[in-house]
């Protein structure tokens, strides 16, 4: 009874039969959906450094909710583990922080980064599901911070299953449609990954949402015979060659994603850097400066 109580909220796609009960006064803090990307989904713990993972293509949805009040993750995960298995899912895998493997494992996850979510990371639950047909997969990782308890829904959806896209999912207008990709880079030649920010001196990505390079993916998957290169951009602090060596690593850190998460052959996409050689403003400021630090696809080749 205080179960039925406490989660009168519904993470709900009638048309495909999955509800998954959310906390009363949980609000959707981010809502993203793709229809056509992948996501690499988790099927084991982190064990080695590795993370066992499989490929999924189809239509993604990610969601994000928070929930006011410090509840603890077990109780935010336990009901909507009990709605997947009453909706025909097998559950893969579930873990608890150090049995998956701890700060480790939640870094190989793609997150929405925060505010709009928020992991302890000495405090963290993750399952990965999969329907009885193998046509859908879910992974949901619960946690919280000293006020606020988190959740992060992850559904993929294969091409051609009896689905349709969740209800709640909002297509978030900072995702670049696979169309203004194509129309940038086929008729300007160029487009800048403008959600690929990196901090003056490095050259790492974390494994957060890039909605960018989820675009870009569908475009090379559409489009197999085109060949783009990643060019990193500096800004012009410190010495060209050492500027053009962290830019290259920028475009390269870039590339992998596109490689490891998206499954794009890696003869698609090369990357390459030109340091603070190509400032698309000043270099005066520190907005300049923050705007210059940038990764840019080029297209080089349609196969045409």
């Amino acid at each position: 009874m205080i179960r039925a109580a406490l989660f009168v909220l519904i993470w709900s796609s009638a048309a495909y039969g999955l509800s998954l009960p959310l906390p009363e006064g949980a609000v959707a803090t981010r809502e993203v959906t793709v229809d056509e990307g992948a996501r690499a989904i988790p099927m084991g713990p982190i064990e080695d450094g590795f993370l066992p993972r499989e490929l999924k293509r189809g239509a993604v949805s990610v969601s994000a909710y928070r929930i006011p009040g410090a509840t603890r993750p077990a109780l935010l995960l336990a009901p909507i583990e009990e709605a997947l298995e009453a909706a025909r899912f097998d559950i893969v895998f579930s873990c608890a922080t150090q049995s998956c493997g701890g700060f480790d494992f939640r870094f190989e996850l793609e997150l929405i980064p925060p505010p709009d979510m928020f992991v302890d990371l000495g405090d963290f639950l993750f399952l990965s599901a999969r329907s009885d047909d193998g046509a859908r997969h879910v992974t949901v990782l619960a946690s919280r911070s000293a006020i606020d308890g988190y959740l992060h829904i992850v559904e993929v959806r294969a091409p051609g299953s009896r689905t349709s896209a969740p209800v709640i999912a909002i297509p978030d207008a900072s995702v670049p449609a696979r169309s203004d990709i194509a129309e940038a880079l086929e008729t300007e030649g160029r487009i800048v990954l403008e959600d690929l920010i990196f901090a003056s001196g490095t050259t790492t990505l974390p494994d957060d949402l890039y909605p960018s390079l989820t675009a870009l993916a569908a475009y090379l998957e559409a489009n197999p015979s085109a060949r783009i290169a990643l060019v990193g951009h500096t800004d012009a602090t410190g010495a060209l060659d050492t500027n053009i060596t962290i830019s290259r690593a920028r475009a390269e850190a870039a590339r992998t994603k596109l490689v490891d998460r998206y499954g794009i052959d890696a003869d698609q996409v090369s990357a390459e850097g030109m340091g603070f050689l190509a400032p698309r403003t000043t270099n005066l400021t520190a907005e300049g400066r923050d705007r210059n630090r940038r990764v840019e696809a080029i297209l080089i080749s349609t196969g045409n």
